[in-house]
Parts: C-alpha cells; sequence; structure tokens
C-alpha cells in the first residue's frame, strides 16, 4: 500500500513539473512581416506595418508626459498647460519687441505637435515664410528643391499649401530620420549636409553611431535665416563656418551671425537694433567636449534606445540623469551600436 502511494506522489510531482515546464516555456517566435516600404512614402503608418513597435512608439509623442518631470522643461504635460514664456519671464515680451516672439512665445509640445503648433500660434511668428517649415514637416525636403528660393520668401500659409491635405498636419516622422529600406539612420535636411561640408565633414562617409545623433543635429541645432535687403528669407543654414567637428563654439556661432548684416534677422522695436538669434544649439553643445560625446554616446542611446521605446516613445527624453564622467556611461554600456 505504501509503495503505491509512493508511486502516486512521484506521479503527481513528475505531472506538475510537466505542466511547470510548458507553463514556463517561451512562446512560439513570430515571423517578422516582410512589408515593402515605397520610395518616397511619407505617411508612418505604411511604416508602422513594417515597424509596428517603433510606430506605436512614435504615436505617442502625442500623449502627455507626467508633470515636473524635468526641472527646467515644462512641455505638454498631463495638466495639459500649455506654458506661455511671456508670463513666466516678463523681461521676454521687452526683450523680443518687435519679433514674433515677444507676441506668443509657449514651451514645445513635442513632435507630434511641431506643425500643430505652428498653424495654432499668432501669425507673427511665422513672418519668417516658409523657411519656418524646414524642421517641421518631411515635405520640406521636396519642397525646397521643387521651389528654391521662393520655398524661404513665400509667405508660410502659401508653402504649407503644398504640403498634400492629409499630411498638413503632419510633423517629424520616420522618412525624416530612417532609410526606407533598411531603417538606418539616414541624413534628408540640405542644411546638415552643408554644415558638415563647412567643418570638413562628408555625409556621405559618416559611421553608425556618428548618424544615430546627427539625426537629430537635423533641427536639435541653432540656425539662421538668411535675408536679402527686403527682410525677405533667402535661406536657412546651420552657423558652423569657421568651426570643427567636436568644437561648434558658441563664441564663433556668434561670430558668424555678426560677420555678415543678412544673417541679422530682426530688428528690436525699443533701441532699433538689427540682430540676430541663437536659438536651440543642444547638438552643438553635446558635441564640444560633453561627457557623453567623450564616451562615444549617441543621441539615440537614451532618446531612442529599443529597450525603451514602450516605456517613453520615439524620441522622447529617455529616463535617464546626467553623468559626471564618461567611465559612469561606459561601464553601463552606453556608446555602443545597437
Amino acid at each position: 500500500m505504501k509503495k503505491i502511494k509512493l508511486v502516486l506522489v512521484i506521479a503527481l510531482f513528475i505531472s506538475a513539473g510537466g505542466l511547470l515546464i510548458f507553463a514556463c516555456s517561451p512562446s512560439k517566435p513570430e515571423p517578422v512581416k516582410t512589408v515593402a516600404i515605397a520610395d518616397g512614402d511619407f505617411d508612418p503608418a505604411n511604416w508602422g506595418k513594417a515597424y509596428p513597435l517603433e510606430y506605436e512608439s512614435w504615436l505617442k509623442t502625442q500623449d502627455p508626459r507626467p508633470s515636473e518631470k524635468s526641472k527646467y522643461k515644462k512641455g505638454y504635460d498631463t495638466d495639459k498647460v500649455i506654458y506661455d514664456k511671456l508670463s513666466e519671464f516678463p523681461y521676454m515680451a521687452l526683450l523680443f519687441n518687435g519679433w514674433g516672439f515677444g507676441v506668443e512665445y509657449n514651451e514645445p509640445r513635442g513632435h507630434h505637435y511641431m506643425l500643430i503648433d505652428q498653424l495654432e500660434i499668432d501669425p507673427s511668428r511665422l513672418k519668417a515664410g516658409g523657411a519656418c517649415l524646414t524642421c517641421k514637416t518631411p515635405y520640406a525636403p521636396k519642397l525646397q528643391k521643387e521651389m528654391g528660393v521662393d520655398y524661404f520668401k513665400l509667405p508660410y500659409l502659401e508653402v504649407h499649401s503644398k504640403i498634400p491635405q492629409n499630411f498638413q498636419k503632419l510633423g517629424v516622422t520616420c522618412v525624416d530620420c530612417h532609410d526606407n529600406k533598411t531603417l538606418n539612420p539616414k541624413l534628408s535636411r540640405w542644411t546638415l549636409s552643408k554644415a558638415l561640408s563647412d567643418i570638413g565633414k562628408d555625409a556621405n562617409q559618416l559611421g553608425r553611431q556618428e548618424l544615430r545623433s546627427l539625426v537629430c543635429a537635423q533641427c536639435h541645432v541653432t540656425y539662421i535665416v538668411q535675408k536679402d535687403p527686403e527682410m525677405k528669407s533667402k535661406a536657412v543654414f546651420f552657423p558652423w563656418q569657421g568651426s570643427k567637428p567636436g568644437d561648434i563654439s558658441v563664441e564663433n556661432i556668434i561670430k558668424v551671425i555678426k560677420g555678415d548684416p543678412s544673417h541679422l534677422e530682426w530688428t528690436q522695436a525699443v533701441t532699433g537694433f538689427k540682430v540676430g538669434f541663437i536659438r536651440h544649439p543642444e547638438y552643438e553643445f553635446y558635441s564640444r567636449n560633453s561627457v557623453h560625446w567623450k564616451a562615444d554616446v549617441a543621441c539615440a542611446d537614451s532618446h531612442r534606445n529599443p529597450s525603451m521605446v514602450k516605456r517613453t516613445g520615439c524620441c522622447y527624453s529617455g529616463p535617464y540623469g546626467f553623468a559626471d564622467e564618461p567611465g559612469w556611461l561606459r561601464n553601463r554600456g552606453y556608446g555602443q551600436t545597437v
């Protein structure tokens, strides 16, 4: 009788073990969908058929982020307040008197809202004309190539109307930064290709890790909207002339701005002075001997890392803070291509 009970107990253990192994075994891998993305396809939904997780993360750029995520940067947070910088810093209204920034100046809401914010803001912010679209629509390179100087100088809404109606509110998307055949990083903006040439870099001879930051440098930089004698826009370019890779200094940017009257974009109403403007030199700061630069950490390592795609969304601010030295980053696996 004892032997029978022992056999039954052993049989139960074996059955339970089998069930446990079956339950814990990995699910059968699903084959990757093979989807061809046509040349010139701007629709992110079509790219999403081939890269559904990446598309899902890109869609998240329309979602509000947790309030107070950053001490210094308030965007479109879960409180859904669009922060007015002129109210937060009243001196800016006087500083920018005579320019659109002195009329309405809000914190940006992210990639999804890039064009939407332009269409909703006070028209005084769009007086530069079609030039304002250069970093806001995936159609900018196509329009610039087709229209020439008219792309820059014609009224904003006139140039904007040439974007296909279905995409007139579409901000930066897959085609701006990726090759449609391989999804490898790709430069699409003439502005950056010319700027790289100015500092002795060939845009066609860039390493993968370089490209994983430079795709962001297509827009996350300062730039100049060059003017003709009638103050009509005639070009957009990055003031990198005289700089070199790893050393694009603010001092040299100022030198370029002051070196040509056509680089002075507006007239300050109180003083009557024509002045230039430094916008957001993020790549310039990053690439000038920063901790991340020295550690060979690309923008995409923190802001587009596959391990955080589902948590943060494509091109969101990553959940990592600032490091004190390059070794801190290297020891955590950064600076390695993925």
